[in-house]
């Protein structure tokens, strides 16, 4: 999928307990334990990519000081423009806490300059065309000559 960062502006977040924040230093290993056991070890490389850099590219929702969420970009592969991972505690699904978390790296992606942000593997496709006007990547066609049929 892809978001047009063109003439994105920051919505406004739903006043919950949850804070929303950078993720520093001092938080990769509870990250990576929330992700190990919410999601599975698939994660990890791209998390660990985040915290290599110099302003970390991740994003964090604690619930009273708990990791129940967390998103990411420029992590995958290092590859510019690419959001995602992201991911919620199984227990906060439908609270809005994935809407924060997506918007605070879609406006930090436009503040660097970036015209689009491509969500990678993005699923539910539902949440994100709401969320943010995300649309699908067509696929390319294997005809080999161009044409379409």
């Amino acid at each position: 999928m892809i978001v047009s960062l063109r003439s994105y502006s920051f919505p406004a977040i739903r006043i919950t307990d949850i804070t929303y924040r950078r993720a520093e230093q001092n938080d990769v290993i509870s990250l990576i334990n929330f992700i190990i056991k919410e999601f599975g070890n698939g994660w990890i490389d791209s998390i660990e990519n985040g915290f290599l850099k110099d302003k970390i590219s991740i994003y964090i929702a604690l619930d009273d000081k708990e990791i129940v969420g967390f998103a990411c970009f420029d992590v995958v592969r290092n590859k510019k423009g690419l959001f995602g991972p992201m991911g919620t505690a199984h227990s906060k699904k439908v609270q809005g806490i994935g809407y924060g978390l997506l918007h605070m790296c879609l406006r930090e992606m436009k503040e660097k300059g970036y015209e689009y942000a491509v969500i990678g593997e993005a699923g539910p496709l539902e949440f994100y065309e709401k969320a943010c006007n995300a649309v699908v990547i067509p696929k390319p066609s294997n005809c080999r000559d161009g044409s379409t049929g």
